[in-house]
């Protein structure tokens, strides 16, 4: 799996006991690889359908949450597939970016 960092982001809001997602941010490059034809963004379309469901880290809830994402599954069957996304700040995915992006740029 290949971990996108390319602008996607969430906003929160959290009101009383619940945290909601109030916006979802593409970018929507070339770059992002994020665009299939039938369902837009796949960001968007799998944490509009399936919310936080989506994520795997952990972090404070923030207004702005910068994210990661991946896609899991055949990408022509968008169905069938999984996307999870991580916060940036989330401490152990953090430190593992870093590590990766030290790699490539030492390459």
């Amino acid at each position: 799996m290949k971990w996108h960092d390319d602008g996607h982001y969430i906003r929160l809001r959290i009101w009383k006991s619940e945290v909601e997602i109030t916006e979802i941010f593409c970018p929507e490059t070339d770059e992002a690889g994020c665009v299939d034809p039938v369902f837009g963004c796949v960001v968007k379309h799998f944490i509009g359908r399936y919310g936080l469901d989506c994520n795997a880290g952990t972090c404070l809830a923030t207004d702005k949450l910068d994210l990661c994402w991946t896609l899991s599954g055949d990408k022509r069957i968008i169905e069938e597939c999984q996307l999870w996304f991580m916060p940036k700040t989330d401490e152990v995915f953090a430190t593992w970016l870093e590590t990766k992006l030290n790699q490539n740029s030492s390459e």
